[in-house]
């Protein structure tokens, strides 16, 4: 019985860390620009009950989709298990990858979503000075501070829970609950790293393993992914196999399996899918590099909003 999912951790870190940084970046401003103490505390509370609310809708989300997931689904899809998990593995890799890119940036994200949320805060503060007429828009300014980490949490909530459908119907829904809480924890640990700004030579080579980490497990999935189509189709040429190093049974290569997706033979599919993920990959770093220095290079058009 699987008790821990090494890519579900990872799954449950990195959205959890941009929820993080984005209620730390809320509070923060708020503390710079906000004078009275009440008003500090009010508009608080409503960004906490925002996060509360979207934790609570996101955790009820998560439950009924896995349950049914590991109930109705996976029992409607036996016949062609390994298709579908063919098919959801590569959605899988595409989504680990693309978020193995975004954490490489991880200590732009802060002052990404502070130019974001400045003018945002500043809105809701000044709501009482607008005239009567602008009813609306002052109602609509009121309910930001809650919305914005709503729909934030919501919305990394829903990604976790279609990330965790691509990896999981190979594993045990035992697998899950563990991964989840301390991935989650971790994620929050970080953020709060990240807002009080201090070690930041440690935090971005722990981002950096575990990145490397993410796309070493999407890049077993993704050969993996092809073994399931290739049985599906009944279109398994077989390079090798080995005697020793078998992943069935409660050893290091079981471990292995669950972690890159090590196996003990290779197809053509498998070894030619392992090979060509890794240059794709290699050339979008090369791509993303070339890029992030153009972007380094440019002067910027225009400074964001102050927040004072």
């Amino acid at each position: 019985m699987q008790i821990f999912s090494v890519p579900a951790f990872f799954i449950l870190f990195r959205e959890t860390l941009e929820a993080s940084i984005v209620l730390s970046v809320m509070l923060t401003l708020i503390d710079k620009i906000v004078e009275d103490r009440n008003s500090r505390r009010s508009m608080k509370r409503k960004a906490w009950a925002g996060v509360v609310s979207g934790v609570a809708l996101s955790l009820a989300t998560a439950a009924i989709f896995l349950s049914l997931y590991y109930t109705v689904a996976k029992q409607a899809w036996e016949k062609s298990e390994p298709l579908w998990e063919g098919v959801l593995g590569l959605i899988a890799v595409v989504l680990i990858t693309l978020m193995a890119f975004s954490m490489i940036r991880v200590d732009t994200w802060r002052e990404k979503w502070e130019r974001k949320l400045t003018k945002v805060t500043l809105d809701a503060v000044n709501k009482e000075e607008l005239n009567p007429e602008h009813e609306v828009g002052s109602r609509r300014r009121k309910w930001a501070l809650f919305l914005i980490p709503f729909t934030v949490v919501v919305r990394e909530g829903v990604e976790a829970v279609i990330f965790l459908g691509g990896i999981g119907l190979e594993g045990s829904g035992t697998a899950y609950p563990l991964p989840a809480v301390v991935g989650g924890a971790c994620g929050v640990f970080i953020g709060y790293v990240l807002y009080r700004g201090s070690g930041r030579v440690a935090l971005k080579a722990f981002l950096g393993a575990a990145t490397l980490l993410l796309l070493v497990i999407a890049a077993g999935l993704f050969a993996g992914s092809v073994h399931e189509l290739e049985e599906y189709t009944d279109n398994e040429h077989f390079l090798w196999k080995l005697r020793c190093c078998d992943p069935d049974g409660n050893n290091v290569w079981s471990l292995l399996q669950a972690l890159v997706g090590w196996r003990n033979e290779a197809t053509r599919g498998t070894l030619s899918a392992y090979i060509v993920y890794w240059v794709v990959v290699l050339l979008a770093l090369l791509f993303l590099r070339y890029k992030w220095s153009r972007e380094a290079a440019r002067p910027a058009t225009q400074d964001p909003p102050s927040p004072v």
